[in-house]
């Protein structure tokens, strides 16, 4: 803009000098004519001042139709350098908002793919957490169905071990139940006096016992209460079962009656084995020892 307008000066200075010049020349070259007219008597004299004052008059005119031609060029080039400021400012303007738009596209450019990364990160980090949440639950589920196949094989081992165990209890019960006749066949014989005797006496010895393991549950008054209790013995006197087959109508009252007879084995037995039979498989009455 500052070059457009230095050669607009350097154009109207040139314009303006050329003129002047012109002028000089004009006013000179009017000078030189009146000068070299010869000398003329008094009655030509005045169209000479005439025709001078007509060329200044010209002259005027010439120079006022410059300046004004002159004038018109000064303000159309002042005008076409206002409408190219206008232009420039305009397009300043305009690249100043364009620029502003480019600014506030970038910016939302940035913020969209920002927005689009961290919604990346996070469906990443969610992603991550499922799948090491699924790999808990994995190695959760890997630990219990190995623990269940563990107790399984617990069971099994156990349940080998109570099929044995119960094999060899009925191995030693035959044995000894064997050895048992086998002694009974060579024991001498009692009177039924005795025998009875033996078998209250060893009745009430198995009583006694079961009495000092029973535990009264906290809370309830079992005065009166009874239930007939069946009980089953190996000839060493262990309790191979012990269940209520009359109920006293509590069942805390049954259930500590059953503990009670388990907690006593072995049971003390008779040494006869004539009295030891009758206590192989036998019913009592169980009631509260005040």
């Amino acid at each position: 803009m500052k070059l457009k307008k230095n050669q607009s000066k350097k154009v109207s200075f040139v314009i303006a000098f050329g003129l002047h010049l012109l002028i000089v020349l004009l006013i000179i070259f009017s000078v030189e004519k009146t000068l070299v007219l010869p000398p003329e008597p008094s009655e030509v004299q005045k169209p000479i001042i005439d025709a001078v004052m007509i060329n200044k008059k010209s002259l005027q005119e010439e120079i006022a139709r410059l300046e004004a031609k002159e004038t018109k060029k000064r303000e159309q080039e002042e005008n076409r350098i206002k409408e190219l400021a206008q232009k420039e400012k305009e397009a300043k303007q305009k690249a100043a908002h364009e620029e502003a738009l480019a600014l506030e596209l970038k910016k939302k450019n940035e913020a969209l793919e920002k927005a689009v990364q961290e919604k990346k990160i996070a469906q990443e980090k969610q992603e991550k957490e499922r799948l090491a949440k699924l790999k808990q639950e994995q190695e959760e589920l890997k630990k219990i169905q190995k623990e269940k196949e563990e107790a399984l094989a617990l069971k099994k081992k156990m349940e080998e071990e109570k099929l044995l165990q119960e094999k060899l209890q009925k191995e030693k019960a035959l044995a000894e139940q064997k050895a048992q006749e086998e002694a009974q066949a060579k024991a001498p014989q009692i009177s039924p006096r005795v025998k009875q005797d033996l078998i209250t006496r060893h009745a009430m010895l198995i009583r006694s016992k079961i009495h000092q393991f029973w535990r009264k549950p906290i809370g309830f008054d079992f005065e009166g209460y009874t239930c007939v209790v069946e009980v089953r013995l190996l000839p060493t006197g262990e309790v191979v079962q012990a269940a209520v087959v009359e109920s006293s109508g509590s069942l805390e009252f049954d259930r500590s009656a059953e503990l009670a007879v388990k907690k006593a084995s072995p049971l003390p037995m008779p040494e006869d084995v004539n009295v030891a039979k009758e206590f192989r498989q036998f019913t009592f009455l169980f009631r509260e020892v005040v």
